[in-house]
């Protein structure tokens, strides 16, 4: 049984790990409009599973090769697979990050509350099944990364990141008869690396830049991938629920992302991703967001 979310590129403003970071080698900071608002929305299909909804709205601050940025994601619940049930989940996050030269350091903090829906869960009389309480997320975690310049608007950037992550979800327990009786509240946590790279070409003109990314995931636990940062490079930065066993298993990303300034105040962002030899199923993720620089 498992539920899987996959949200891409961040909260992904941070959104994918194809998007240049603002104060990095590859897309200087604007340091005439040192905020930027960001609103993304998109929808995940999951394999196997209904399709998951998602938003967000994000607050960043640029301070030349530096910045800070708040945000707060919803993932909506999707319908019941299995016997997991479903949850709308809420996601605070809080990320920071610095450029060196061309090396970048990240770090990001992320905290969420689940509320549970059993509501599609009937026992033999008909009636619902309850569950006792709602559940809550945690995300902490960093990434380094390093443009390196191959041309006068391409860049190259190797990244790598760590997150530990810790998730509460909610499963039916069934009687003899095979339908639901009660529900249990179940909690992991674990470990998750990411490595990889992201190629982007910068448009002329402070056009905007299209990017492609791939990475390399590994989970100490697939029940605690909850890596729920905004900021961080990686394409593994996106939030991804999966309520299962405690299970090892690894993964691949592909991402391409369009950014374009529709003028200096204004960009708007467009990112796919797409997971590989995901355990339980893979998915696809579309996003769509705009950024207001002020």
């Amino acid at each position: 049984m498992s539920r899987q979310i996959m949200l891409a590129a961040v909260l992904l403003a941070s959104a994918s790990a194809a998007t240049a970071q603002e104060g990095s080698a590859a897309q200087p900071a604007d340091r005439e409009r040192p905020w930027a608002l960001s609103l993304l929305g998109g929808i995940t299909a999951v394999q196997a599973q209904a399709d998951q909804p998602f938003a967000s709205l994000g607050i960043a601050r640029n301070f030349g090769n530096s910045w800070v940025k708040g945000e707060v994601t919803y993932v909506g619940s999707g319908d019941a697979r299995a016997l997991t049930i479903p949850a709308d989940t809420w996601i605070g996050g809080l990320s920071a990050g610095t450029y060196v030269g061309n090396l970048g350091l990240e770090g990001h903090v992320s905290l969420g509350t689940r509320k549970f829906d059993a509501s599609s869960f009937r026992t033999q009389a008909g009636a619902p099944i309850s569950v006792g309480r709602s559940g809550s997320l945690f995300g902490l975690g960093g990434s380094v990364s390093y443009d390196i310049a191959v041309g006068d608007r391409l860049f190259l950037t190797p990244y790598a990141g760590v997150d530990y992550s810790q998730i509460d979800f909610a499963v039916a327990l069934t009687g003899p008869t095979g339908r639901p009786i009660s529900s249990q509240s179940q909690s992991a946590d674990g470990v998750t690396g990411s490595a990889g790279a992201a190629l982007t070409w910068m448009f002329a003109n402070d056009g905007g830049s299209f990017g492609l990314n791939a990475a390399f995931n590994t989970a100490s636990n697939i029940a605690a991938v909850a890596q729920v940062g905004t900021g961080q490079r990686t394409a593994a930065g996106t939030p991804r629920f999966v309520d299962a066993p405690t299970t090892k298993g690894s993964w691949g990303e592909l991402g391409a992302t369009l950014s374009f300034n529709a003028s200096k105040a204004v960009a708007i962002d467009l990112s796919v991703i797409q997971t590989v030899s995901f355990p339980f199923g893979d998915t696809t993720a579309g996003i769509a967001g705009v950024r207001f620089r002020f």
